[in-house]
């Protein structure tokens, strides 16, 4: 979502590393939402959000836990940004950690590739084995649910049970997430219009792909498509 720059000329922008992604964009405009991805966030910039049914305010940034339904309340400033926290690396203590030390970060003014080498410093945390085996096979191949499981060893209800107590959310919507970075990471780059790219990720058709992003992002997938990419590797 949020933006670098001065405010006529500040383009959206997306910084991607291992397991991290930082968004910056205007607040201006932006439709208010719902949503419930299966990654860790931290929203950056004054803004005031429900979280597990109580109103959260920050003047700086507030750390969420991956898997949990939360709505953006109202923005306090011109510019706002977020970051995607991959819970299969991170756990929520290190996503806090983040939070805090990005008090004094301001959308639209800092740069956000700061931020993100700021985030691929946290260890790497610890996850049962065969569910990762799943989950990158998933990934990877586009296997079901089903066929990752058996193929790590798992039966569909001990994987089912190991993701979501450990990452926040259900294999199924783990899927879901993968294809819809896949959609949108084939737009960002130029290499497919949005319809081309929902049929490549394996969604029906565009509308599937909308429906999905409103669910986990709460903004339709044209309005995640940043005008400038930066893609960063580990320190």
């Amino acid at each position: 979502m949020p933006a670098m720059g001065g405010p006529d000329s500040a383009p959206t922008v997306l910084v991607v590393g291992p397991h991290a992604a930082i968004a910056g964009a205007r607040t201006a405009g932006v439709r208010l939402f719902e949503r419930s991805p299966p990654v860790h966030g931290v929203l950056l910039g004054p803004c005031e959000v429900t979280l597990a049914g109580r109103r959260v305010r920050s003047e700086g940034a507030v750390a969420l836990p991956a898997g949990v339904r939360h709505a953006i309340v109202a923005f306090g400033a011109p510019y706002a940004g977020v970051a995607y926290l991959d819970a299969r690396r991170y756990g929520f203590e290190d996503v806090q950690r983040l939070a805090a030390k990005w008090q004094g970060f301001v959308p639209g003014r800092d740069d956000l590739r700061e931020a993100l080498g700021d985030a691929l410093a946290p260890p790497q945390r610890r996850v049962d084995e065969r569910l990762l085996r799943a989950l990158e096979a998933i990934d990877a191949e586009g296997l079901s649910v089903a066929d990752a499981a058996a193929r790590a060893g798992l039966s569909e209800s001990r994987m089912t049970h190991l993701t979501t107590e450990t990452l926040g959310a259900p294999p199924r919507v783990w899927r879901a997430w993968f294809k819809l970075q896949r959609a949108i990471r084939e737009a960002a780059l130029g290499t497919a219009n949005l319809t081309q790219a929902a049929h490549r990720a394996g969604f029906s058709d565009s509308a599937h792909l909308t429906r999905t992003s409103k669910q986990l992002l709460g903004v339709r997938p044209a309005e995640m498509l940043p005008q400038v990419v930066h893609v960063l590797g580990p320190p």
